[in-house]
């Protein structure tokens, strides 16, 4: 269970990179400089049917996996709001990603976006849970 809701969540952190616009654009020299421009065929760049992956977002998933196991054996309480919060949003996520291929470029954006905002906003209060609860244990609050 805990690797399929890595998998998911990934999904949502990756399905950001998947509307990235990879023209280059140049800037055209002055008249007087302009040489000769020798016609080049444009590279082909196929539009990828799943989102692209990036190397950094598998590390903060591993992490946040990491501190919400560690949440558990501190605190159970926060171990199970926070393991809740995270499913839900795993589930939302996952309908997204279902009918993500019939939305908008614009759509794409807005929700790729804010899914990744609530996963890391998930995962910092799941941290902060973590610091808290050890800090506690050596303060004695």
């Amino acid at each position: 269970m805990k690797k399929a809701i890595a998998i998911a969540t990934l999904c949502v952190l990756l399905a950001g990179c998947q509307g990235a616009n990879f023209s280059a654009r140049t800037k055209p020299a002055p008249a007087a400089t302009q040489k000769p421009v020798v016609a080049q065929p444009a590279p082909v760049v196929a539009k990828p049917a799943q989102p692209m992956i990036s190397a950094g977002t598998d590390a903060v998933m591993y992490t946040c996996m990491k501190e919400l196991n560690a949440l558990q054996q501190v605190n159970t309480k926060r171990y199970q709001d926070r393991s809740t919060e995270l499913n839900s949003i795993v589930t939302e996520a996952k309908l997204y990603m279902r009918v993500r291929d019939n939305v908008s470029t614009d759509i794409h954006q807005i929700m790729d976006a804010a899914y990744q905002f609530r996963i890391a906003k998930t995962c910092s209060m799941i941290r902060t849970d973590l610091t808290r609860a050890l800090v506690e244990r050596v303060v004695g609050s």
